[in-house]
């Protein structure tokens, strides 16, 4: 199979590429022109460089492939380059689904986040992302919702964590202490980008189409 990798730049994409590669898939990497001259991927072979708004290229970019994985996805801490969450993570969600469709890729995995839809505007944004998928006609989707990823550590032994959501290690941490809440508490405790990658591949290789997995699905998935 053929993937469209979105977001292959980022943690959980310089995770997943290497893995998916392994398992014998065929992956294009979406790199940002601004971003190709720097960055390793730049000189992928199989890499697609191109402006998410440039529909031509990204629809070209697309065609043939078996499902587009979308990770794509900003922090505030970037709002200073110019990023915003509608620009950056709605504005791609609109841009991928326009292209899968108008390139007749039928799946669509989109990495979203505990507690979409709800307060604050992180959650609001990723409401919005995941409707976008949904919506889309003809489309099977699977969405990814888990909480807090936390990377591989470094050479010092120090892990890195994408932004968190408030009170959300703590919650965790105590709802996994009470009885017949392991589940509950699966859905938000941190999980390593390791696991989600595994998960990512399994549903690659099984479709769970229309299915938002939590925390606790992805635990499963990868065998954890």
């Amino acid at each position: 199979m053929q993937i469209f990798l979105a977001g292959a730049t980022g943690a959980t994409g310089t995770e997943l590429l290497p893995l998916a590669r392994a398992r014998g898939l065929t992956v294009r990497p979406h790199v940002r022109p601004q971003t190709a001259a720097r960055h390793p991927l730049g000189k992928d072979p199989d890499a697609v460089v191109c402006d998410l708004g440039d529909a031509a290229a990204l629809e070209a970019g697309v065609r043939g492939c078996g499902a587009i994985v979308s990770l794509v996805g900003t922090m505030r801490s970037r709002f200073g380059t110019g990023d915003t969450y509608e620009s950056a993570d709605v504005g791609s969600a609109r841009q991928l689904v326009a292209a899968a469709v108008a390139a007749g890729v039928p799946r669509f995995l989109l990495l979203s986040s505990v507690g979409a839809g709800g307060a604050g505007a992180y959650l609001q944004m990723k409401g919005d992302c995941e409707r976008i998928v949904r919506e889309a006609p003809g489309l099977r989707w699977t969405v990814f919702q888990p909480s807090a990823l936390v990377s591989a550590p470094d050479a010092a032994g120090h892990h890195g964590r994408r932004e968190l959501l408030p009170g959300m290690m703590a919650l965790g941490g105590l709802v996994r202490a009470l009885p017949g809440l392991r589940g509950v508490a699966d859905d938000w405790r941190a999980i390593p980008i390791a696991v989600l990658c595994e998960a990512i591949l399994a549903v690659l290789e099984r479709p769970r189409d229309g299915e938002v997995l939590l925390g606790r699905d992805l635990w499963a998935l990868a065998g954890r």
